[in-house]
């Protein structure tokens, strides 16, 4: 019998479906019987990635065919089923959470428009008024573009909080009096704001511009949740012709993550007060705590997708142990420290692992360094999706895989995208994909025959109407019947060149994106359509302990069967705005979650580079119970050069003078203050603390040279 592989197969070969099915983990098989079925390969091992090989872009002529993808038909696993139970309690206890803070968010939004006036909101630049719009050209990945301006020229106001990415809501008057159209933001000029909605509408007239929290975040985290329903492998053997290829919503760790869902268990969501792992005064944290291997599953049960291929499996055992068996032929890492090496080998061995960061330990860099060992050595074909919560830490991961030499793609808002990255951006790359320019003459022709259609249904109108009125005259009925067939053989034509179009956009998404060696993206963005051409079977997140774990789900849900979360839960935890959300687990991350269950295996990486010791020292103290080591000293424990005190005359003093020398000046000061906080909405200001930081910041610029590191 042929191997079987975590997603089902390795190589296209006859399984038993008793066989298949328990690749899904410990809740057991999903079919029974001994009935046989043929997969093709999703993934071949047997194939160098297309971004090692050289995938040719570079004319039309030499176009690839792809399979038409399709969403499979799909049903919620039903009571009696395996998961079933699990499931339900998931998302009994996670759905109202979402809509308490759904409710919460856009209460925020009602009240700001029912109590304040037009002259506030528009002075505190939550709203854009009397502005005139236009229809543009160029759409949105086929959805309607509009310019919204106040006037030719005119600059649009420094406190304007409508910002790239935001949802807007567009009225005549008042949104809460008339049903306002929804659109996102996706371009600001110093005059304009380009605006994509769902469809288009009559743009003549004035609007009004108003800040708006958009449910679409909401709606993405709801369809991850639901998407544990369903059963990759079972999908995976749906009929299908040889040209098509079916989505795969999902996961393949369902096993995992649901295990504290099992019935014959107790929940970690019931009656929930989650704290964090380590309490300010407890002193006796131990470091396994954070570093281990797995824990109550098996080691084989999880191997991940990378066990196939015995030069990768090779790597990471010799590289997980504390001291790696560096073999003839194994990348020079010697750049990188035990933990993060072992991290690297964890996340490339196991299906699911934890990578802890402490400040300043590398963890991006740990990241980079990983997918540079599976595409530039190993050269695998899986696409490879990285995700993050912020948009700034996506455009870090980016500069940092380019410097790297690997081919990343950057997915999500052109406009929130770091201006020396847009050559890497998708809608960068698909203005230069050769057969744009095909698109966009197709895309002119299409708009010239809905011109052709609008023009004729105006004409056609006005005969009905005549024919209404009475008229009996033959020929005028015989020219409505002309126009209902010329009429009916345009909407053909339409309808052809809609299709040329959609094809042609994803024959090109599918160009880019199986030609990057990496996509990455925020998990809110993951969802994005524009990534439907292709599953990702291997998720790497970082920044996974600021993220609430419904967020955290939507790139999982993409035909993962092999994630590893990248975070540290002593950092920035969740943003939550609802109290009742906040205290019911919302606040609680799936990083800092399996941390605590302690089944996921888990590395910490244990050296920092980012600070003075004398900084480090809280930290580790504090939290990490001195596990963190700092690689900012010699062996004699001297600080290496760069780290020195800044130069200051007001507050870096030793002993009431200026500093003589570096050993005189303290690298950690205590400022105390006698400034009172205010409220700002849900926000607290402190004016006199943010003076003190101010003239801090000016003092430090007037006396220490700027480099331009």
């Amino acid at each position: 019998m042929p191997l079987a592989s975590n997603d089902g197969f390795l190589d296209g070969t006859w399984l038993q479906r008793d066989e298949v099915a328990k690749s899904e983990g410990a809740f057991g098989s999903e079919w029974t019987g001994l009935e046989e079925v043929y997969s093709p390969p999703r993934f071949d091992w047997r194939k160098r990635a297309i971004s090692r090989v050289g995938f040719d872009l570079s004319t039309p002529d030499k176009r690839k065919k792809y399979p038409k993808r399709k969403s499979p038909p799909l049903e919620p696993t039903q009571p009696g089923e395996p998961y079933f139970d699990a499931i339900e309690s998931y998302q009994n206890h996670f759905l109202p959470l979402l809509e308490s803070e759904e409710a919460e968010s856009r209460n925020d939004i009602l009240d700001r428009l029912s109590t304040w006036s037009l002259e506030r909101l528009i002075q505190e630049g939550y709203c854009l008024s009397d502005t005139t719009g236009y229809w543009c050209k160029a759409s949105q990945y086929g959805k309607p573009v509009a310019a919204f301006q106040i006037g030719p020229g005119i600059i649009l106001p420094e406190n304007l909080k409508l910002e790239n990415g935001m949802q807007i809501m567009v009225s005549r008057a008042d949104p809460l009096e008339e049903t306002p159209y929804k659109g996102s933001i996706i371009e600001r000029t110093k005059s304009q704001l380009r605006v994509c909605f769902p469809t288009a509408f009559d743009i003549e007239g004035f609007w009004r511009l108003d800040v708006d929290r958009t449910n679409v975040i909401f709606e993405r985290m709801r369809k991850a949740i639901s998407s544990l329903h369903y059963n990759m492998n079972h999908l995976e053997q749906l009929p299908r012709s040889e040209d098509q290829e079916h989505m795969l919503p999902g996961t393949g760790l369902r096993d995992i993550l649901l295990r504290s869902e099992d019935p014959s268990r107790t929940s970690v969501h019931e009656g929930y007060n989650f704290h964090a792992l380590q309490e300010s005064d407890d002193i006796s944290y131990p470091k396994d705590a954070l570093s281990h291997d797995v824990r109550e599953f098996s080691a084989k049960e999880f191997e991940g997708v990378f066990k196939g291929d015995i030069r990768i499996h090779s790597w990471a055992e010799r590289h997980s142990l504390d001291n790696p068996l560096v073999m003839e032929g194994d990348p020079d890492l010697a750049h990188l420290n035990k933990s993060q090496v072992k991290a690297m080998a964890t996340m490339i061995s196991k299906r699911i692992s934890l990578v802890q960061g402490p400040p300043g330990t590398g963890k991006t860099k740990t990241i980079i360094e990983t997918i540079k060992l599976l595409k530039n050595h190993f050269e695998v074909p899986h696409p490879i999706l990285v995700c993050t919560y912020t948009n700034v830490a996506v455009d870090n991961l980016v500069e940092g895989f380019v410097k790297a030499g690997l081919k990343p793609l950057r997915a999500g808002f052109g406009s929130l995208i770091r201006a020396s990255l847009k050559d890497y951006s998708l809608d960068y790359l698909l203005t230069k994909h050769p057969l744009q320019p095909l698109c966009l003459e197709t895309t002119a022709l299409l708009e010239n025959l809905e011109d052709e259609i609008s023009q004729l249904s105006s004409r056609l109108s006005e005969t009905i109407k005549k024919l209404e009125q009475g008229s009996t005259s033959s020929a005028l009925k015989q020219r409505a019947e002309n126009m209902y067939k010329a009429m009916a053989m345009k909407d053909r034509q339409q309808n052809q060149l809609k299709g040329k179009i959609y094809g042609l956009q994803q024959e090109m998404l599918h160009d880019i994106v199986k030609s990057a060696d990496v996509v990455c993206t925020t998990c809110i963005s993951s969802a994005s359509t524009a990534l439907n051409v292709s599953d990702f079977p291997v998720v790497f997140v970082d920044e996974a302990s600021m993220s609430t774990e419904p967020a955290t789900l939507i790139p999982i849900m993409k035909g993962s069967q092999h994630l590893a979360l990248i975070g540290d839960h002593k950092q920035l935890p969740p943003i939550i705005v609802s109290q009742e959300a906040q205290s019911q687990g919302l606040g609680v991350s799936l990083f800092e979650r399996l941390t605590e269950e302690g089944i996921v295996p888990s590395v910490m990486l244990d050296i920092q580079y980012r600070m003075h010791p004398s900084i480090s020292y809280f930290p580790s103290s504090e939290f990490y119970n001195n596990s963190i080591q700092d690689g900012t000293k010699d062996a004699e424990g001297n600080v290496m050069s760069g780290l020195e005190p800044p130069l200051s005359t007001t507050h870096l003093l030793q002993d009431g003078k200026v500093g003589e020398g570096h050993r005189s000046r303290p690298s950690v000061i205590f400022l105390d203050h006698f400034g009172y906080e205010s409220m700002s909405g849900r926000s607290r200001v402190n004016h006199h603390e943010a003076q003190i930081v101010v003239s801090l910041v000016e003092d430090l610029l007037l006396h220490n040279p700027v480099t331009s590191q």
